[in-house]
């Protein structure tokens, strides 16, 4: 049974994290999940303002500012429509992923102000261990493990070594933030930690905020045959995530949960193991809740896909019109593509 393979024996995270971590492994390819703004929905209408505020005042090196907006997103536990935390999307404005080394540099530069100015500001450490990431994977690279230079995983390793040490430096802070245990289960994939390792800090995380559906994602992540898992982990963990649930919240842990693991960068993973009816009754919970969003729109239409569900996938082409969402199809060439085969199997 899935819970009893990977049975969980609570130790403190502290502990936890002081563990030395196995090398990364030599077939590791493609970044982690990472925070995209949601695209063609209210969220980004207003984002790239929202955006640049955050930016601007990073640079202005206005940390009280900074600190209050994200403990008020803590706290509030504030949604953009489509259901999306506006925390995530807060840590997404404070990294620069376009940045040149050399203003990476700079960029780091700020956010370590940060952390000695306000020493006990959970956020800072937090943005910091996110860029350092971001930069990490810059060194390394996307591509398959033999374009990556002996010099490029040095500094992969290094800068997320450097990453786990931020964090480890707030694991006892008084604040605490469940970004935090997002940003720690990146470290532990680009590490190798083992599955009792990444399923205790997600565990923990989900004790602390469990509706932080992040922490899923990003565990289900994990649990692909990509990285650290075998084929079935992922979709079984699915499932006993939404049974744990149960009713709508389950049915909305399952959408999000299929969205990180139905892959969009020709990963291979058997959608037969994953329940499409529950992935449906997800997103419509979502979209009552929340408000069915452009992205949202173009998730579904893309997993309808994935499942040949030609009348479902050809009912969303229709309300996502030419509003296509490069955060869900990267190129325009797949979504034609798709919705020509929903087109063409029309009754």
């Amino acid at each position: 049974m899935f819970v009893s393979k990977f049975a969980l024996i609570l130790v403190p995270v502290s502990a936890l994290i002081l563990t030395i971590p196995k090398p990364l492994p030599a077939q590791t390819a493609q970044a982690p999940l990472t925070a995209i703004a949601p695209e063609e929905d209210e969220a980004s209408l207003h984002g790239h303002a929202w955006t640049r505020l955050i930016e601007a005042d990073l640079v202005a090196e206005k940390f009280d500012d900074l600190d209050r907006m994200a403990a008020q997103f803590r706290s509030e536990k504030t949604r953009f429509p489509g259901g999306e935390w506006k925390l995530r999307y807060f840590y997404g404005a404070l990294d620069k992923p376009e940045l040149t080394d050399k203003d990476t540099l700079d960029h780091l530069a700020h956010l370590r102000h940060w952390i000695a100015q306000r020493p006990e500001s959970i956020t800072a450490r937090v943005a910091l261990a996110t860029s350092l990431h971001r930069w990490a994977w810059v060194a390394r690279g996307n591509g398959e493990v033999n374009t990556v230079t002996p010099e490029g995983w040095r500094q992969f390793n290094q800068r997320i070594q450097e990453s786990l040490s931020v964090l480890k430096a707030a694991a006892n802070l008084h604040e605490r933030c469940p970004q935090w245990y997002s940003e720690m289960m990146i470290v532990g994939l680009a590490q190798s930690w083992d599955v009792a390792q990444m399923r205790e800090v997600f565990e923990q995380g989900i004790q602390f905020e469990p509706d932080y559906f992040v922490l899923y994602k990003q565990f289900a992540n994990y649990l692909l045959p990509k990285w650290d898992g075998k084929p079935g982990d992922a979709a079984a963990f699915a499932k006993e995530s939404a049974d744990n649930l149960g009713g709508e919240a389950g049915d909305q842990i399952y959408f999000h949960i299929a969205t990180a693991i139905i892959g969009k960068n020709g990963q291979r993973f058997g959608v037969h193991e994953m329940d499409w009816p529950r992935i449906q009754r997800g997103y419509q919970s979502l979209t009552a809740q929340y408000k069915a969003t452009g992205w949202l729109k173009n998730e579904i239409a893309f997993m309808a896909w994935k499942f040949h569900d030609s009348a479902f996938a050809r009912q969303q082409f229709e309300l996502i019109g030419n509003h296509w969402s490069s955060n869900v199809w990267h190129d325009r060439e797949r979504f034609d593509k798709a919705r020509d085969w929903a087109q063409s199997h029309s009754s």
